[in-house]
């Protein structure tokens, strides 16, 4: 697994009313169409009439997507914003703010359980999500579960090249503000000379002047992770595919969050710039793992998780 972490200038900072307050429902709709794997897992395994619980909805692009298909799904969620972005969007929609971890609806009350994108960001893991999950569901139930995966591009390219860019500005800073100060002769001339070719003096104090703070995002599991998660939690696995938008060739998750300079700009839902559309071909004739975003693990409830 793989863990990962976004910098701030201050020790609490709300990422998510931050992120959702930056989206449009009319664009998670838009996705929808794109967005193949979950839509077709979903359009394949739920049946009319069945109860659906989505965990984590955000701003409830399934949830709408599976209501208006005459779905009876009811959505949760941590954020107020989204909770009530949802209901001015569809007052009919069965949406309320509360914990995933303890949802308080009874055993057995669904007969499909959905997380796209939800159980990863636990820095404790995921097995409470689980067992929350395998309890409310009946037995037979399925739960579609996406998670960010390590995919080749992350494990191969983006991993060592993030870690070499980053280590630069620190690098810098360890030799300006002290290090070097302290060796004498040759070798500190030669590291205070290193430190002012890495960057300005000014972005240099301006860097010492801010304090970085790092917080816990969100870990990436490779698809084995999560199946294991899965029957550790009481599940037998019936399907693990890769999730990104393979709906549209000219759209990647994946590429566009890994390579920024691959998506274009302002466009909604990672559409890619030209050259990022022709490595995204190109990632896809030899394997939709190579770039995608995430895993999608279809598990079946069909006995009850060890105590623990």
């Amino acid at each position: 697994m793989q863990k990962e972490f976004y910098h701030s200038g201050s020790p609490r900072v709300d990422h998510w009313e931050g992120m959702w307050s930056s989206r449009a429902i009319e664009q998670e709709q838009e996705a929808c169409e794109i967005e193949s794997p979950p839509r077709d897992l979903f359009l394949r395994y739920l049946r009319e009439g069945d109860r659906v619980l989505e965990a984590g909805c955000g701003f409830g692009k399934w949830l709408v997507y599976l209501a208006r298909r005459g779905y009876d799904v009811t959505g949760i969620d941590s954020s107020e914003l989204a909770v009530r972005c949802l209901k001015e969007f569809d007052a009919s929609l069965q949406v309320e703010v509360g914990d995933v971890l303890h949802t308080g609806y009874p055993d057995g009350s669904f007969d499909a359980y959905i997380s796209m994108g939800v159980v990863e960001h636990f820095e404790e893991g995921p097995m409470d999500l689980l067992r929350e999950a395998h309890r409310v569901l009946k037995p037979g139930g399925l739960a579609f579960l996406s998670v960010p995966t390590v995919n080749l591009l992350r494990r191969v390219v983006r991993r060592r090249l993030r870690n070499g860019i980053n280590a630069l500005p620190m690098f810098a800073i360890d030799l300006k503000s002290g290090w070097a100060e302290s060796k004498g002769g040759a070798v500190g001339d030669a590291a205070r000379g290193i430190g002012s070719r890495l960057l300005p003096e000014a972005a240099i104090r301006a860097l010492l002047r801010t304090p970085r703070y790092r917080h816990f995002t969100e870990y990436r599991y490779t698809a084995d992770e999560l199946e294991g998660f899965l029957r550790e939690s009481g599940f037998d696995v019936l399907e693990t595919v890769p999730h990104d938008f393979y709906g549209s060739r000219d759209h990647s998750a994946g590429l566009a969050m890994d390579f920024p300079f691959l998506a274009a700009r302002g466009e909604p839902n990672f559409r890619l710039t030209a050259p990022g559309r022709a490595v995204s071909r190109l990632c896809d004739s030899v394997s939709p793992w190579i770039a995608c975003s995430s895993a999608l693990c279809l598990g079946v409830s069909l006995r009850r998780p060890a105590a623990g």
